[in-house]
């Protein structure tokens, strides 16, 4: 077995080895409605996408509850002999590569009228959508060069949040527009 085909069966990328390219994106092809964080936050995406793993961190004000792209995910945590580190299930999007990330957040002093971008609702719940080009805010770094988030405020937790984040490099704005058209948000009590 090569040494390529061997990594990625293992979920990651050997040195010389090309991860594989982003599946392609049919706006009119098969979607289904995906659930995270106990049925909190659904929304569609394309039938093949990937399915990353969530991460919560003791002490911190931030939870990855799900991630979903048309690229190979790999693992968001690595464990170190007295740590944990987690961040994102890609370091860089390929052309043509899409990731969505829906995190749990809070801050002590957050509000929703401090959130940039223009205010909506979704599921009834005050929230704000901030679209912009290059790779900027939850998309730093990524190589993308668009980027959607919006967030959407907690009604029984004034500080707490979900955030969902669309980042892509090269597809037209369409893809991300359709996300975050199909959110959908169920506190819980």
């Amino acid at each position: 077995m090569s040494v390529c085909l061997a990594a990625l069966m293992l979920g990651v990328t050997a040195a010389g080895c090309s991860p594989p390219p982003p599946l392609a994106i049919n706006l009119s092809g098969a979607w289904t409605t995906r659930t995270v964080d106990d049925r909190q936050v659904s929304l569609s995406l394309p039938t093949n996408w990937n399915v990353g793993q969530a991460w919560v961190m003791p002490s911190s004000f931030s939870d990855l509850v799900g991630s979903f792209s048309n690229e190979a995910l790999s693992q968001p945590c690595t464990t170190g002999a007295n740590s944990i580190e987690c961040g994102p299930p890609l370091t860089t999007l390929q052309r043509g590569g899409v990731l969505v990330e829906v995190f749990q957040n809070g801050a002590p002093t957050w509000t929703i009228n401090s959130q940039p971008g223009a205010a909506t609702t979704v599921s009834g719940l005050s929230a704000r959508v901030d679209g912009q080009t290059g790779s900027q805010a939850a998309c730093g770094g990524l190589g993308s060069d668009r980027s959607r988030t919006e967030v959407i405020a907690l009604p029984n937790a004034p500080d707490n949040y979900f955030e969902i984040a669309i980042c892509s490099r090269g597809l037209a704005d369409a893809v991300g527009a359709r996300i975050m058209a199909s959110v959908q948000v169920t506190p819980s009590v």
